[in-house]
């Protein structure tokens, strides 16, 4: 049976990721919740919506490079606005976003991913006021941290799966490259480390991975030759 590849990897990601917003949307009486990713320096991303129209409320802050979802990017409390039309001295076009859509509660949520040069928030959207209280965040955290278990869970494929053909391609080099020596030797009556300086000359020389050049020369002694006088 095939193991899956990256690409079966993210769909599940995906999945999960949807799976866990739109729960979180259930239980937190939101209209719609996004997640927010900022990978190699300062790449910023929407990797998840339950709600494609209010990404843009993300795309305002991006834009902007500042608001609630980018300040909780890095380990920070939740950042909740009753009101985010009306909280404008802090971040400016995300209110004024925020007011053309219709949106008044938010709340942004730090998730704890630890995973290099990735860093994700959890934000919710909703189009009346809500009153969150002790256990409504406590529940927005829990999502955070199934967001980022996800996250993990996908990187660490990711990671196995480089590692893996690393690994594999580390293999088939000196195979190819213990072929090699092998002809060399036979060749030139030499040793192994005189075959192997052989190559790694001829390496040298035409500019080529010592590799290629085990390769070329394993497939031409291996190439089948044609019959004499050819066919008919």
């Amino acid at each position: 049976m095939r193991e899956p590849g990256p690409e079966a990897a993210e769909t599940r990601l995906n999945r999960l990721l949807n799976l866990i917003l739109e729960t979180a949307v259930d239980v937190l009486a939101f209209d719609a919740a996004t997640v927010t990713t900022r990978h190699s320096g300062d790449e910023l991303a929407t990797i998840a919506a339950t709600d494609q129209r209010l990404v843009a409320l993300d795309d305002a802050q991006y834009e902007s490079r500042e608001g609630p979802c980018l300040t909780v990017l890095d380990a920070h409390e939740p950042i909740y606005l009753e009101d985010a039309a009306l909280d404008d001295a802090r971040w400016r076009h995300f209110s004024e976003t925020a007011a053309q859509l219709g949106i008044h509660s938010t709340l942004s949520v730090h998730v704890p991913t630890d995973v290099e040069d990735v860093a994700a928030s959890l934000n919710f959207y909703g189009k009346r006021r809500l009153d969150l209280g002790g256990q409504e965040m406590a529940a927005a955290a829990s999502f955070a941290q199934q967001l980022a278990a996800a996250i993990q869970s996908v990187e660490a494929f990711r990671s196995t799966a480089r590692l893996a053909h690393d690994m594999a391609e580390a293999m088939r080099s000196r195979a190819v490259i213990e072929q090699a020596k092998g002809i060399i030797m036979a060749d030139n009556h030499i040793d192994a480390d005189q075959a192997f300086d052989h190559l790694t000359q001829i390496s040298q020389r035409a500019n080529v991975k010592l590799r290629d050049v085990a390769s070329r020369l394993v497939e031409e002694r291996t190439k089948p030759t044609s019959p004499p006088g050819g066919a008919g």
